[in-house]
């Protein structure tokens, strides 16, 4: 099989009928080769028996709980294509399908190919075609099972937010490259069900913070820590005096999170490349 379509819903029922409607349409001339597989994450809003009615030839998986991001990993396992196309329960592929994963047949050393982003808070504007990052988006991603048999799946670790980005890490470290497709584009619809601007800062700073912790070199590990905790917080301009409490929750919870965390070095290649592209570990304003 080609590839297998991997989405992780929530409580957002309209949202993923219609996702699969646009999923079966761009694959409708080639069906034999793709599969689609939903997770859906302990929904109470109707929606996996509403995917039952309507779309009974689908792999639908139904977690007891939900589990956030890590989701996607029990649907990786279920997956038989050679590339996971990841997206989000209010995104869709519009096009360049076929050449995305051309290009990865032809390019072995890519491990995950980022799509091209439009819509909601994380978009690819400015991202350069075909060049080579720390991370990717997660609505619109195309994996490699080779790479996901070798580093596993997201990290049990992170909820949600980031965790494109450790997994960008130990993609690197595995010898793989993250490249950006601008060819192929995905629309994200940006449901506002189920996201507040608290849970996305205190878990991304959390989540931030407990990626350097975890993969940088113990020598580097303060300064960059530093670094992740000052350009977090300059954004409380931003977001008002109430954000100072959702920091200071991530704080508390990247305190917690670090005594579990085992410290797992990546090279310092990897880690320079990381901590040049990933904007929380780039130079505070030239001071530190």
């Amino acid at each position: 099989m080609k590839a297998s379509f991997v989405i992780v819903n929530y409580n957002r029922k309209d949202e993923i009928l219609l996702t699969i409607s646009k999923t079966k349409d761009i694959i409708k001339y080639d069906q034999e080769n793709f599969e689609i597989i939903i997770v859906d994450n302990a929904s109470t809003d109707g929606s996996a028996s509403a995917i039952k009615n309507q779309y009974p030839d689908i792999v639908l998986i139904e977690n007891k709980v939900n589990i956030g991001a890590p989701a996607w990993n029990t649907g990786f396992e279920k997956a038989k294509g050679k590339y996971f196309i990841i997206l989000d329960d209010d995104s869709q592929v519009d096009d360049g399908l076929e050449e995305a994963i051309l290009y990865l047949d032809k390019h072995s050393n890519v491990g995950v190919l980022a799509l091209n982003i439009t819509g909601g808070a994380f978009q690819t504007n400015g991202w350069n075609n075909l060049s080579e990052y720390a991370g990717f988006i997660g609505c619109g991603a195309i994996l490699r099972k080779e790479l996901y048999n070798k580093i596993g799946g997201y990290a049990e670790w992170i909820f949600l937010y980031t965790n494109e980005f450790e997994y960008g890490i130990r993609t690197m470290q595995a010898g793989y490259k993250i490249i950006f497709f601008a060819d192929c584009h995905v629309t994200h619809r940006t449901s506002a069900i189920n996201r507040t601007s608290k849970r996305l800062i205190t878990l991304s700073f959390r989540n931030e913070l407990g990626i350097v912790y975890k993969y940088f070199q113990k020598k580097d590990r303060l300064l960059y820590l530093t670094r992740v905790f000052l350009h977090n917080w300059k954004y409380i301009f931003r977001h008002g005096i109430r954000s100072i409490s959702w920091y200071y929750e991530g704080w508390k919870e990247f305190v917690k999170l670090r005594k579990k965390l085992n410290h797992t070095p990546v090279n310092i290649d990897v880690q320079n490349f990381y901590s040049q592209y990933y904007p929380s570990t780039r130079p505070f304003l030239r001071i530190i």
